[in-house]
This record gives C-alpha cells, sequence and structure tokens, in this order.
C-alpha cells in the first residue's frame, strides 16, 4: 500500500498554487502519494483557477491527485479572515470522509492544513492522523502568531494608540502600525480569530513555511529557540522555500513582446497582486506620479465592482486613467488592463524594479529573480511583510502612507518613490545590491546541500518515520 499525505489548502489562488508547488517539492525528495482537497469558491469569482491548471498537475505523473470536497454554504461573515475559517471548518465532515475512504487504498501517515484550515487537526486527532501546519507568509508573521497570545496579554490597548513600539521575538521592536490588519482592532472578530491560530500552531506536529534561512535569520533562530512560545515546546519548524511557481512563461504574451523592446533594468513593473486592487482616484494618482517620474513602466491595472471577496476585474483604462495618459506615456509605458504573466514578467532583463504590494508569493518571487521592491502594502500581513522587506531584508524602499486612515498616495510620493527605487539614490542601490544577494541566496538555499533542500530532507524523513 502506498504511503500518502492528506494536504488541505484554502481555496485562495495563492494559497492552492503555493500548496501545489510544495507537493512537487516533496515528491521531488522522496515518493508520496499525495492527495489536494479542494473546496469550491464560496461565492462565484472567488480566487479560482481553470480546470487546465488542476489537470496538468494530474497529468504530471508525480502522483499529485485532486480530490474535490462536495460544496458546503458560505457563512455570514464580512472580515474576509473570519469568513475563510469558518468556511474551511464547515468541511470538516467532508474531509473526515475523504480520508477514510483514502485509507482504504493508501496509507496516509500526515494531514498537511493551511493556515486558515488548523481546526482540521481535530479531524486529524480523531481519526490518529498527525496533523502539519504549512505556512504559506514568511518567518515574521509565524513568529507574530506565535507570540501574540503572549503578547495580547502584555499589551491592553488598541496598536494604533500606543506611543512605544512592540518587541517581538526574532523582530526586535516593531511600530504598532505595521501590525497584520486584523489586530488593529482588538475587540474584532478577526484579531480573536488570530489568537486563536497563534494557540492551535503550538499542537501541530511540525511547522512547514514557504521562507529560508538566510531571508529570515534572526526571526527564525527566535522562533527555533522557543523564544516565541514561552510556556510550551515549540514545533519542529521546517523553513523550505521559496516554493514558487515559475511556470506561466508566455513569450508571445503582449506585455512579454513590449518588454523585448525595453533596454535592460529600465523599467518599473505595477502589479498589486491577484486580490489587490486600487481605487479609481488613486489609480489617478500612481497615473500622475509616474507620468511625471520620467522612468519606463509596465503596469497592470484592475477594479472591484463586485463584493470584495471576489477577484478584481478587467479595468476599463478610459474610466479609470486621466484623460490624455496613454497617449503621453505610449513611447515609454504600456498599462495593460487585467491579470498578467508576473513571473514572467519578473524575470524579465528589462525590468528594474517591483512596485508591489508585499505579498508574500509576490515577494519571494521578486527576490528569485533579483528585483528590488517600492513598497506599498494593501491589506492583512502586507504592512509588516513591507516594513521587513525595507528594515531587516534590505530589498525594498518605502512608500510614505498613512497607516491611520484611508488618504490617497499622492502622485509626488509616487513619483518620489519611482525616482528612489529606479534612480541613484543610496537607498535605491542598496536595494538592488540586497535584491541581487536574495537572488544567489534563494537558489542556493533549494539547490541539494542548500538550508531549505536539507529542511525538505528532513521533513520526508520524518513523514517516512510516520509509516508504522
Amino acid at each position: 500500500m502506498k504511503v500518502g499525505l492528506v494536504v488541505l489548502p484554502v481555496p485562495g489562488r495563492g494559497h492552492i498554487i503555493s500548496t501545489v508547488e510544495f507537493a512537487k517539492q516533496i515528491n521531488r525528495h522522496n515518493h508520496f502519494s499525495i492527495t489536494i482537497l479542494t473546496m469550491a469558491p464560496p461565492i462565484p469569482g472567488f480566487h479560482t483557477l481553470p480546470a487546465t491548471f488542476y489537470e496538468s498537475v494530474a497529468s504530471s505523473g508525480l502522483d499529485i491527485n485532486f480530490l474535490h470536497l462536495p460544496p458546503v454554504d458560505p457563512p455570514n461573515e464580512p472580515a474576509i479572515e473570519v469568513f475563510i475559517s469558518l468556511y474551511v471548518a464547515r468541511h470538516a465532515t467532508h474531509v473526515k470522509d475523504s480520508i477514510v475512504r483514502l485509507q482504504s487504498s493508501i496509507r496516509v501517515v500526515a494531514l498537511v492544513v493551511d493556515l486558515f484550515a488548523t481546526t482540521m487537526a481535530d479531524v486529524g486527532d480523531e481519526l490518529g492522523i498527525p496533523t502539519y501546519l504549512f505556512f504559506t507568509s514568511g518567518a515574521a508573521l509565524l513568529s507574530l502568531m506565535l507570540y501574540f497570545p503572549t503578547l495580547d496579554k502584555k499589551i491592553e490597548s488598541e496598536f494604533e494608540d500606543l506611543e512605544e513600539n512592540v518587541d517581538v521575538p526574532g523582530l526586535g521592536s516593531l511600530p504598532p502600525l505595521v501590525m497584520p490588519t486584523p489586530l488593529m482592532n482588538r475587540k474584532s472578530e478577526g484579531c480573536k480569530l488570530f489568537e486563536e491560530f497563534g494557540r492551535r500552531f503550538r499542537y501541530m506536529k511540525g511547522i512547514i513555511v514557504n521562507t529560508f534561512r538566510e531571508l529570515e535569520p534572526a526571526t527564525l533562530k527566535a522562533v527555533d529557540e522557543g523564544q516565541c512560545l514561552p510556556d510550551y515546546p515549540t514545533p519542529p519548524v521546517f523553513p523550505v522555500g521559496p516554493i514558487l511557481a515559475l511556470e506561466d512563461q508566455d513569450p508571445s504574451h503582449p506585455c512579454i513582446t513590449w518588454l523585448d523592446t525595453q533596454p535592460p533594468q529600465s523599467v518599473v513593473f505595477l502589479c498589486f497582486g491577484s486580490g489587490g486592487a486600487l481605487p479609481e482616484p488613486q489609480v489617478k494618482e500612481v497615473a500622475l506620479g509616474l507620468e511625471r517620474s520620467g522612468y519606463r513602466f509596465l503596469w497592470s491595472i484592475r477594479t472591484r465592482r463586485s463584493p470584495s471577496f471576489t477577484l478584481p476585474t478587467d479595468a476599463d483604462l478610459d474610466e479609470v486613467l486621466p484623460e490624455g495618459f496613454i497617449g503621453r506615456t505610449k513611447e515609454r509605458g504600456l498599462v495593460w488592463p487585467r491579470w498578467v504573466p508576473q513571473t514572467a514578467i519578473l524575470s524579465h532583463e528589462a525590468i528594474g524594479g517591483f512596485v508591489s504590494h508585499c505579498g508574500w508569493n509576490s515577494t519571494l518571487e521578486s527576490l528569485w529573480f533579483g528585483v528590488p521592491i517600492l513598497a506599498w502594502p494593501l491589506a492583512a500581513e502586507q504592512r509588516l511583510n513591507g516594513f521587513e522587506l525595507v528594515r531587516d531584508i534590505g530589498v525594498a524602499v518605502e512608500l510614505e502612507m498613512n497607516y491611520r486612515g484611508q488618504s490617497l498616495v499622492g502622485a509626488a510620493e509616487v513619483e518620489r518613490g519611482v525616482r528612489c527605487l529606479m534612480g541613484e539614490s543610496e537607498k535605491g542601490k542598496r536595494a538592488r545590491d540586497k535584491a541581487t544577494e536574495a537572488r544567489a541566496a534563494s537558489r542556493a538555499a533549494v539547490d541539494a546541500g542548500g538550508s531549505s533542500f536539507e529542511a525538505t530532507t528532513r521533513l520526508t524523513e520524518q513523514f517516512l518515520a510516520l509509516d508504522v
């Protein structure tokens, strides 16, 4: 009978893609039969992937299979973090039944769950199967989440009211306004959920993190040493990243053919992730800032016309851009009104900088290709990521933003940020140098003998040891 793993991602594009790449990485080290349980989108258009994506993976010969769970009713909850967690929890019976059926033909030795699916550890316990956490963000957020139940007891006020910084193991002194958005309202269900997750992480058999030791050494050291869980043993941590999907190469895509005509490292790329969209007034400020900067640019613009949980839609450029903008900048800029092949763009020699929302997948992709970042966090843990990229890792320059309110980033600040990133400023030079170093380090980590290669080896050996 085959030895198998069951993996449960949440129904988000980035989470599913990372999960699939993790499954591929595991199978390159040791052969397992891996079954990925997928959930129907909770509402139409929610971060969906085409059927061809699943078909291509299933036909890859890697013994990675998909099992689509029966649909459940979505919860009535406005906060996205709580919505997803409750939606996942409603699949518990289906997850249990699926594993039981699999056990007739596969020895399921471990259940690997997304950070929003930690409640499924109860299913693992019921079936006698150890549960591992697959943490799709970096070690900075992991450290904060592990430590937050302790931090929550120390600090009673709202973070935005604090005058002093907050100390977090491995991260040192953090400005309170860079905390993840769910924590900015301590009484919210999102903040309570954040704390609950941190508590549940303690009881995992292991924590698999999409980072590499050379990128976040101090934070991973603090987690390993138990500084984040002073009163509990820390589960083994496996930094196995960067886990990336690098196959979306399309040399015939209009964005790529346009980049082929541009000088090396001359273009700044603007894209805000699979779920990111700027409001129309902000789009106009960005356009004016780009125009004034004088730099070449490739800009993916999408808008959000439907509920916030759905993906942004294709933009009407005549509606959202300043009048005459495309005509005035057509010699040095391309605006693309929909999603773009991001890794193919970041890998292109014409790209010299990336204006990014600092989502973790986008961050790792940018570093893999050695592209420095202008940090523009939008939501979730992106403020924390951006702060870490600027202060600790040094691969990004900072965009001045008002985290206390919703005021726009003005055209002048956009112009300054782009000039700083792409020009000859000391900050820009440092970010470029550090990005080049990160490129080499990320590739060395996953090569044979690298830190992530060794961590993956230890993880697969632990999986095999469970086959008793």
